[in-house]
């Protein structure tokens, strides 16, 4: 019995990883939201252009079809985000993490992903004209033209 509670103390402690509020409401009146943690947030449609989310944890956060114009990236977290049909123009994506994002059909004109990892990402009709992509670390990544790039694994 005590084991059975126990294992159910960590499930809901586990549970609790999810992106908290206060972050959440930070970022919808203020645009700034570094180092916070906003993973698993639903933010689908939502228009943050010119907001910092720099250094934050965006783990499975839903941005689909968000506006998120010169949007401030730098050093996030966004293992499995979802960036589908995201206007992430002229935004700064440097030494984020998107380790399995999904970008398809996502707008990066004139993004900076300069050291960003993109293994297993899904970059499928997306638009990265005049984007700035150096040291990008690709392995299992969809490219825009439906090939994998496996030159980083």
């Amino acid at each position: 019995m005590k084991k059975a509670l126990l294992i159910a103390g960590l499930m809901t402690v586990g549970s609790a990883a999810a992106y908290e509020k206060v972050y959440l409401d930070r970022l919808l009146e203020t645009r700034q939201c570094n180092f916070c943690n906003l993973s698993e947030a639903e933010l689908s449609g939502q228009d943050l252009s010119g907001a910092d989310m720099s250094e934050a944890n965006l783990k499975g956060i839903d941005l689909s079809n968000a506006k998120l114009v010169g949007v401030w990236f730098t050093h996030s977290r966004m293992q499995g985000a979802n960036l589908e049909g995201a206007n992430i123009s002229n935004s700064l994506m440097d030494y984020a993490e998107l380790n399995g994002a999904n970008l398809k059909n996502a707008n990066l004109t004139g993004t900076q992903l300069i050291f960003a990892d993109l293994t297993d990402a899904d970059l499928s009709g997306a638009n990265l004209e005049n984007a700035q992509l150096r040291g990008i670390l690709y392995c299992n990544t969809t490219m825009p033209d439906g090939e994998v790039n496996n030159s980083g694994c």
